[in-house]
């Protein structure tokens, strides 16, 4: 037998727009295991890692759910998934590793966590506006004792002529 024609396992990893929900993100997970299997793949397992933070926006998304697929085919057939992967709308990015490099690993991903901005307590705190006290002192402002410190100025250097 030939390279080309032996099965390998490979694992495919993409990411789904965050701004879908869960029903709309499990339709995008169906297609993506539908056109592996078109071009004679068997997938194994499909595993939803969660919704997280993209590093930069990619596509104006900032969040995005991660799926984790395991599947085998023939090295021929991983050209035309990747290509209709890759000209897929309905996912920002993809990764398609053979499973020997992409090891059995454990992901450390941060889960994402929504923030309700309409109630104050959950809104981080911000920085005050006030000057520090070195800053005060440069300015020539008084201090809380009520001293006035002296205004920062360079050395006169004497003009030889």
């Amino acid at each position: 037998m030939s390279d080309a024609l032996t099965s390998s396992q490979y694992e495919l990893m993409y990411i789904i727009p965050g701004t879908l929900s869960e029903e709309e993100a499990g339709v995008v997970e169906t297609k993506i295991s539908t056109l592996v299997t078109k071009y004679g793949a068997t997938v194994e397992s499909t595993k939803r890692l969660g919704k997280f933070r993209l590093a930069y926006l990619i596509d104006e998304q900032r969040h995005g759910y991660y799926m984790l697929v395991r599947f085998n085919a023939e090295r021929t057939a991983m050209a035309k998934i990747d290509e209709n992967l890759r000209i897929s709308t309905d996912i920002v990015r993809h990764m398609i590793l053979r499973a020997e490099e992409a090891g059995e690993g454990k992901y450390n991903l941060v889960e994402y966590k929504e923030i309700n901005l309409d109630n104050k307590e959950d809104r981080p705190r911000r920085r005050t506006d006030r000057p520090t006290e070195d800053v005060k002192a440069v300015e020539g402002e008084k201090t809380e004792e009520g001293e006035k410190k002296p205004e920062a100025s360079l050395p006169e250097v004497a003009a030889s002529v």
